[in-house]
């Protein structure tokens, strides 16, 4: 029961030799090895002894018959017990069964129980391909991993509903022995040239099933061993390059720094997170700066769940009162890396996501006067420093099994970034949505009946009981004016976008050009209607109806946004008392909870009911979002202000500034008298101007007349 794959002499190994559940003894053999394994010495390059110390009387006999005559083999010695790492991390050969080396399953003689039908495949020789049930030249692995989950529910130590025995184990050992062959494609590959035959010159005649799992096994240890060393190469890569630099005497870099570190080859495609980058880029691609400022509380709460798990974590943090935690002072970070390091791994990535998301918006938003994230971009880009130096060193340590003191230092730094930023970011966003609470009753109040105004400008609104445009009765709009001579609002209406209706023809066998007529008709027909409707229409304040759905949809996003904030856990220090700052913090957080709950639920009761149920339910609202922004006030540590009233109807008289101080009064006073005795000045000397010219005007009138009398007389 051995592979002939193996180069050996002796046409059998003792059982003993394989390794069982006796002890080693008189009665068992001393190998060292682990139970169902074969032993190390049996395949080496060299002849494995055919006889080992300490077997049953048969065994020996069956050896020295098969052996050829005139040989004997020495006697090996007793190794000592192998503490090999084998396929598991962490676990040694005396543990653990290596999937990778040939399984023989022991036989327990009279104590041994019978052989479930389904996985009797696994000791008769069946080949992979007919065990799983999968097709040789169709190959499906969602096929073949359904068949391994339903076999190992036979074969699995844990589901066995007893005690598992060496056979047990050899057994679920050798089925995922078979499962890593067929699932791995060269391997396969190699099995199914050696188990079925490649006919033609240079191929090779069908050896069976035994040989052909043989020779892939044969391969997978080769390749885990190349893996193992080209890991070590990377990992002293990482530490110190590829290559030294050249320098001359005195100093200087000949040929430049041409060393190429390990993450520049991307070997392990499975730490890349190429798909993430590529899925960041297609959301943010077209975005503009608006938008991102409207998805910023998104990107916030995503990195809140990402992060979450890792300060969570029993060895980072230890859970308080009301769900907040207390980060501990030494975190175990060196048990966490080496128990599941790809565990942290994947949390590591996905925060490093959310953060490269969070900073490229904290980067368009820079010069933004209302940018959520001032003073966060230093701490920001420190921590996706850290995840993607970390990732980096990780490489390294999961493809050894062994982690050392330079990850465990780099986790520390990234851990107490994180929870720094996560702090910061906390307290950011629950001062945000107490923001949202208080804004949120400006935004309906004056929507609501009785609000002693007209509706606010950009107020979507529904028309109804036009009698003179009965078609428009039920179109939707927005308020774009109101006129304060007419008494009437100004609405634009909004434009319908219908779905382009795919009919069929009327003669679809004979399509012809009397159908195309008809088509463009009806076009014609249904352009024309649309073209009568209106861009803007003025109607009167009983003709519009409040559309409530938009501040419906507001509220209950803010009420669900701030469940999920106050439900997540707080960071508490040790200084602190956590049981008292959740018994301070806890009440009236609930309660702003509540408020938002009942506000949300009397909207959405008039918005389903109309203008009759939103005069039922205005009050109710008022005073809902009315305790709702005190209390958002207390929390924010503002005193409460009264909203401003609703948009006047009639038009306000202009407002009169009245002077500030005594000083300027009085020097305008001053001035104004001033001004005023320069007028009268003036109006006296234009005066006196025109009685002088007057009194020469009469002088040289008289002169004139008393002249022409003399001339007469003469």
């Amino acid at each position: 029961a051995y592979f002939s794959g193996l180069e050996v002499k002796a046409a059998m190994i003792p059982l003993s030799a394989l390794g069982g559940s006796r002890p080693p003894g008189p009665d068992a053999g001393g190998d060292g090895a682990g139970p169902g394994m074969v032993p190390m010495s049996s395949l080496s390059s060299g002849a494995p002894s055919a006889k080992a110390p300490g077997t049953a009387p048969a065994a020996p006999a069956a050896s020295e018959a098969a052996a050829p005559q005139g040989e004997t083999g020495p006697t090996p010695e007793q190794p000592p017990e192998s503490t090999e790492q084998v396929a598991e991390v962490g676990k040694v050969g005396k543990e653990a069964l290596d999937p990778l080396m040939p399984i023989v399953i022991p036989n327990q003689g009279e104590d041994s129980r019978p052989v479930p039908k389904q996985v009797q495949c696994l000791e008769n020789g069946t080949d992979l391909f007919k065990m799983f049930e999968v097709d040789m030249n169709k190959f499906d692995a969602s096929q073949t991993r359904k068949a391994y989950h339903k076999m190992a529910t036979f074969v699995h130590p844990d589901k066995l509903g007893r005690e598992a025995t060496d056979a047990d184990r050899a057994r679920f050992t050798k089925l995922k022995q078979a499962y890593t062959v067929l699932m791995d494609e060269q391997l396969r590959a190699v099995y199914r040239q050696h188990c079925f035959g490649i006919a033609g010159t240079g191929g090779c005649p069908p050896q069976g099933h035994d040989a052909a799992l043989g020779k892939a096994l044969e391969m997978a240890r080769e390749l885990r061993k190349m893996g193992e060393e080209r890991a070590l190469v990377l990992y002293k890569a990482a530490e110190v390059g590829w290559s030294e630099v050249q320098k001359d005497q005195d100093g200087r870099a000949m040929r430049g720094d041409g060393r190429k570190l390990a993450h520049k080859f991307n070997i392990f495609q499975d730490i890349s997170s190429e798909d993430d980058d590529g899925e960041l880029d297609k959301e943010r691609r077209g975005l503009t700066v608006e938008q991102i400022l409207e998805r910023s509380p998104k990107y916030a709460d995503k990195f809140l769940d990402k992060v979450k798990p890792l300060l969570v974590e029993p060895k980072v943090s230890k859970s308080a009162a009301g769900g907040a935690f207390t980060m501990l002072e030494e975190p175990k970070l060196m048990d966490l890396l080496n128990e599941s390091a790809k565990t942290v791994q994947r949390h590591v990535r996905k925060c490093r996501t959310a953060l490269k998301q969070m900073n490229w918006a904290m980067t368009s938003l820079l010069a933004h006067k209302d940018s959520p994230w001032r003073g966060l971009e230093v701490k920001g880009s420190l921590a996706e420093h850290g995840c993607v130096k970390l990732l980096e060193l990780m490489k390294s340590g999961m493809a050894v099994g062994k982690f050392s003191e330079v990850h465990e230092e780099e986790f520390a730094k990234l851990v107490d970034n994180l929870h720094r930023l996560y702090m910061d970011i906390f307290e950011r966003r629950g001062q945000e949505l107490l923001k949202a609470a208080i804004q949120a009753e400006l935004n309906v109040i004056y929507l609501l009946p009785e609000s002693g105004g007209r509706l606010p400008d950009g107020s979507r609104v529904l028309l109804q009981d036009l009698v003179a445009r009965a078609d428009l009765n039920g179109k939707a709009g927005k308020i774009a004016s109101w006129d304060f001579a007419l008494q009437r609002y100004t609405v634009e209406i909004e434009k319908e976008e219908k779905k382009k209706e795919t009919e069929a023809p009327a003669n679809p066998d004979m399509f012809g050009l009397g159908d195309v007529e008809e088509d463009e008709e009806d076009d014609t027909e249904k352009n024309q209607i649309e073209l009568a409707v209106p861009k803007k229409l003025m109607v009167l304040p009983k003709n519009v109806l409040v559309d409530l759905g938009t501040p419906k949809k507001a509220l209950d996003s803010l009420v669900k946004d701030w469940n999920v904030w106050r439900k997540r856990p707080r960071s508490v220090s040790a200084s602190q008392d956590a049981e008292a700052v959740a018994a301070a913090l806890g009440p009236p957080l609930e309660s702003m909870a509540n408020f938002l709950q009942d506000a949300a639920q009397a909207v959405a009761t008039g918005s389903a009911t109309g203008r009759d149920g939103a005069e039922l339910i205005a009050d109710d609202t008022r005073q809902a979002l009315s305790n709702a922004r005190n209390l958002a006030a207390k929390l924010l540590g503002e005193e409460p202000q009264e909203p401003p009233k609703a948009p006047p109807l009639n038009e306000p008289a202009p407002a009169l500034v009245p002077f500030q101080g005594e000083t300027v009064s009085q020097a305008l006073k001053e001035a104004a008298e001033v001004a005023q005795a320069s007028i009268e000045l003036n109006k006296d000397k234009k005066e006196k101007k025109r009685s002088r010219s007057r009194k020469r005007r009469r002088k040289r009138s008289s002169s004139s007349s008393s002249s022409g009398k003399k001339k007469r007389k003469k």
